[in-house]
């Protein structure tokens, strides 16, 4: 499959336009034209539609807060990865993937010279949460897509933002996924505030990403 370049230097005028942002992704490549829209399957081969993502990558550059360290679960190909570091560069990069995607032997490649720690398996296993080292400022869930997966994704890493941290649900409003049932339950949850969700206006079928705020300990 061919792999069209994307030049990581060209830089998105500052301050951030969303259109520019959205654009960039489009052009970087997708994993799936139906699912997911864009210019063309390859890339990053990214598995967000650009207008979620450019509206959540948007925000987060307005806002001012700066994520230094960066925590991803389920990597597949790296797309995702391969955006937050471009936009948002942060220090630390981990990610937690089992490698079982079909996508998942491109990564090393679309990540070429991005410093990162991959942590290989379940994000659910025990052992594996207990590899993830030090706190983020950014999480973003995007592996079991079960209900009891993505629910034991939130029990086991939302202790382990910073407070005032985020962490994002990818395809909180997906038509065959459980993720939204997480998200309903975490708005009614004290560790957290609801921040917001970014749902495409230009996909049939949008994916969602639902977006809470860690709340400072007292």
């Amino acid at each position: 499959m061919a792999k069209k370049q994307v030049d990581d230097s060209i830089e998105v005028a500052s301050p951030a336009r969303l259109e520019d942002i959205e654009q960039f992704i489009i052009e970087a490549g997708s994993d799936d034209l139906e699912t997911f829209g864009g210019e063309f399957e390859g890339g990053i081969h990214c598995q967000q539609i650009p207008d979620e993502f450019a509206g959540f990558l948007f925000d987060r550059l307005i806002s001012g807060q700066a994520i230094n360290d960066y925590l991803e679960i389920g990597a597949a190909a790296g797309g995702t990865t391969f955006l937050i570091n471009h936009f948002l560069k942060p220090q630390r990069i981990v990610l937690i993937d089992d490698g079982k995607h079909p996508k998942a032997a491109l990564r090393a490649d679309i990540l070429t010279g991005i410093n990162r720690t991959e942590i290989i398996g379940n994000s659910r296993d025990q052992e594996i949460v207990d590899q993830v080292e030090g706190e983020f400022d950014l999480i973003m869930v995007d592996g079991d897509h079960s209900y009891f997966g993505c629910l034991d994704d939130s029990r086991n890493y939302i202790p382990k933002l910073r407070d005032g941290g985020l962490i994002a649900f990818h395809d909180s409003v997906h038509d065959l996924l459980e993720v939204r049932r997480v998200v309903d339950i975490l708005k009614k949850d004290d560790r957290v505030i609801f921040v917001n969700e970014y749902i495409s206006k230009t996909q049939p079928h949008p994916c969602g990403i639902a977006i809470f705020r860690k709340v400072a300990a007292e």
